[in-house]
């Protein structure tokens, strides 16, 4: 298979560089040295609301805790417990589709490992989907960083509805306090389709000039099988799973002014989604590199970032007798830039000016093979210019954003089949016209915040933000293929962006030796309001007055088109936490009317999230032994919602489900940790909120039955 040959070469490859790397950076320097120029800032507990409670706006954040030993590395959920914040979740595809207030898909949120998005799409099937997928093995995560509404800096670069980044390990994840060498390892095994999973990291830092230079790599694998849902029937459509992972990062900071990191990451694995018939065979590349000079001066504090991530599909066998596109082939290539530099003014009586600007630029190519079917040939390159000021007087913070999205989309308006209009009939078939497409959007967004007392901080932002149309979508066939053996070719090169006006209305609460003494609680309540114009969905024509490219005789064809109207989608967020040392308490709640607009054939060829108007989490837990051991109970509440079906918005109605996990940790010592998970305790059944339509098909509970995990960390 070809995902063998990819872990025998690239993978291997690529961890035998690290460990190389590895014994160079011997001999190390001494155990007792201090703190390091190159530690990785991470929240290590979330449930103070250190990192966020203090930022006008709507973010959250988990934390190496929560997502490997409270969710027991399953990123979705830890992305459903943040307000606001979900995913459309298939039982049957490993990628993680992340909705932010309603909007996923085509780039609108901007999914990233480390800081690099992951623009990878793969329409296939009835029940296809051209959401943006994210291929991550779990054991490598170590953070998930989420920002809802207009986002600041290279990020929000040509983004309407937020990001996600997903961090993944690093030296100082790895290496014990005060310690310049170590290995870690984690192992996990489980029940109910959780087979087991594996972590080998290995670590080491050692001096160089008046710095030091840290390396790590890993090696992760999981392994799940098909599970029961709580009816005890073994859902057909989530078949064998085995994802597998390398790392490796280099970290070079020759003095306190100079960093530089270079890192890999790849991922590989092979599972059949009942939702297409096909065998995928999925590699996902991401290369990083991050340079800062940080000399101690008001003016520079400059970084620059480059990435490339390449993902490749192949489809390799299928469940469908005479399968049309057996052997698909497909590349999702991204590459891009960007650099930013801050500077701080003091102007006397308590007024201060902090100013940050940059620019970005990204390139996202798609290529496929002669059976690429409906997925579009194209590239889509996205440059910008940013600038943010704000503006400390006394209480007050004015902070005033401005950004200038370009973008240009090039594809071809389709193909000629093999013999004909002069096609070589024992060739390949023939790209017909290059066609290209370009704008640009000019975003402002403004924050006025206050803080007259310390526990309070009230804020109201104002801010626009555009998403331009995706080569998938200007160059989309209309029908099954795009090789010009069938179906007629009705792309719509007359896209124009999606535009989003948007007020949030927000207050962040925070206090100490509230109950008892030591105790804090910080509390985030926010509300928003989204008019989107131009809204883009798929639509079908019989007359040619959505289609540009329909003639007389083609009947009923289909393209995307931008909508007419206005599309207002709005909510009310709350997120917050206690914790008194013993004792501890976090949760989140979301309620809001964010309904997308339904396409022809919704449910179909253009399934599109539908999210439940509320959903919620509670976890609450206790600390003995000196805080060594951690008991948790976890609800999570997800309210009634849809699934369309042949453009009909509520064909399906899944109903609301509340369900109980249990999460446990014990420290032993500095060395090792052991922790435990049961998911779904009472082992009810239910249907998972926007998993798709061929889940809703089949007629069976896709939610996972009650599943017990069993894991331990190691480090040396």
């Amino acid at each position: 298979m070809k995902n063998d040959r990819f872990h025998a070469s690239t993978l291997l490859a690529g961890t035998a560089m690290a460990l190389v790397l590895l014994a160079m950076a011997t001999p190390v320097k001494a155990q007792e040295a201090a703190a390091t120029l190159l530690q990785q800032i991470n929240i290590e507990s979330d449930s103070n609301g250190d990192g966020i409670v203090d930022m006008p706006a709507a973010v959250s954040k988990a934390d190496r805790v929560k997502i490997q030993e409270q969710f027991a590395g399953d990123a979705t959920q830890v992305l459903r417990s943040m307000p606001g914040t979900f995913t459309r979740e298939p039982a049957d595809q490993p990628g993680i589709m992340v909705n932010i207030r309603g909007l996923q898909g085509m780039g609108r949120v901007n999914s990233m490992i480390d800081g690099v998005p992951q623009t990878f799409r793969n329409l296939s099937g009835h029940a296809g989907t051209f959401d943006n997928m994210l291929y991550v093995e779990q054991n490598m995560l170590v953070g998930v960083d989420v920002s809802r509404g207009a986002v600041s800096g290279a990020e929000g670069m040509g983004t309407l509805a937020g990001a996600a980044n997903f961090r993944t390990l690093d030296v100082d994840d790895v290496l014990l306090p005060g310690k310049d060498l170590g290995v870690m390892s984690t192992v996990r095994i489980g029940t109910n389709g959780f087979d087991y999973s594996r972590l080998l990291a290995g670590a080491a830092r050692t001096d160089m000039g008046e710095g030091e230079i840290g390396v790590v790599g890993a090696l992760s694998d999981t392994k799940k099988s098909p599970y029961e849902n709580g009816d005890g029937i073994v859902y057909p459509s989530a078949g064998d799973e085995h994802p597998k992972s390398g790392l490796f990062k280099v970290n070079i900071a020759p003095d306190s002014d100079h960093n530089l990191s270079l890192g890999g990451i790849w991922y590989g694995s092979e599972f059949l989604p009942g939702s297409s018939g096909y065998n995928w065979v999925v590699e996902n590349q991401t290369y990083t590199a991050k340079y800062s000079y940080k000399p101690g001066s008001d003016l520079i504090d400059l970084s620059a970032n480059a990435y490339l991530n390449i993902t490749d599909l192949e489809f390799d066998g299928s469940s469908i007798d005479g399968a049309a596109f057996d052997g698909r082939k497909g590349t999702n290539t991204t590459t891009g830039f960007d650099i930013t530099n801050r500077m701080h003014f003091d102007l006397g009586d308590e007024t201060e000016l902090k100013l940050s600007y940059g620019a970005a630029y990204s390139n996202d190519k798609y290529e496929g093979n002669a059976k690429r079917g409906a997925n579009a040939d194209g590239t889509l390159m996205k440059a910008g210019a940013f600038s943010e000021a704000t503006l400390t007087r006394g209480i007050f913070d004015l902070t005033g954003g401005l950004r200038y999205d370009y973008w240009s989309v090039d594809g071809i308006s389709g193909y000629d089949a093999p013999g004909s209009n002069g096609c070589d009939p024992d060739g390949d078939p023939c790209p017909g016209d290059a066609v290209s497409r370009h704008g640009g959007d000019l975003n402002p967004k403004i924050t006025l915040s206050a803080r007259p007392f310390d526990w309070l901080q009230p804020y109201v932002t104002y801010a626009h933000t555009s998403r331009p149309p995706t080569a998938a979508e200007m160059f989309y066939p209309g029908g099954h293929s795009f090789d010009g053996s069938s179906d007629p070719v009705n792309n719509n090169p007359n896209l124009v962006p999606e535009q989003s006006r948007g007020w949030e209305l927000g207050v962040n609460l925070k206090g100490d030796d509230l109950l008892t003494a030591g105790d804090t609680a910080w509390l985030k309540v926010g509300y928003f309001h989204n008019r989107i114009s131009d809204y883009i969905t798929y639509r079908t024509d019989t007359s040619g007055t959505l289609c540009p490219n329909w003639e007389p005789g083609d009947g009923s064809v289909a393209c995307w088109v931008n909508l007419d109207g206005t599309t207002v989608m709005k909510g009310l967020e709350i997120e917050g936490g206690y914790d008194a040392g013993r004792y501890y308490a976090g949760f989140s709640l979301t309620l809001a009317d964010t309904d997308q607009p339904q396409g022809s054939s919704s449910g179909t060829t253009s399934d599109t999230g539908q999210l439940p108007d509320d959903f919620a989490t509670v976890d609450v837990g206790m600390r003995f032994l000196d805080e060594a051991l951690t008991v948790g109970g976890r609800v999570r509440y997800v309210g009634e919602s849809k699934q369309a079906f042949l453009g009909k918005p509520d064909a399906y109605k899944v109903d609301a489900y509340t369900l109980f996990d249990v999460h446990a940790s014990w420290e032993i010592n500095e060395n090792a940790k052991v922790f435990f998970n049961v998911e779904n305790v009472f082992d009810k059944a239910y249907m998972k909120a926007n998993s798709g339509l061929s889940d809703n098909l089949a007629g069976i509970n896709n939610g996972r039955g009650r599943t017990f995990i069993l894991g331990a960390t190691a480090r040396f």
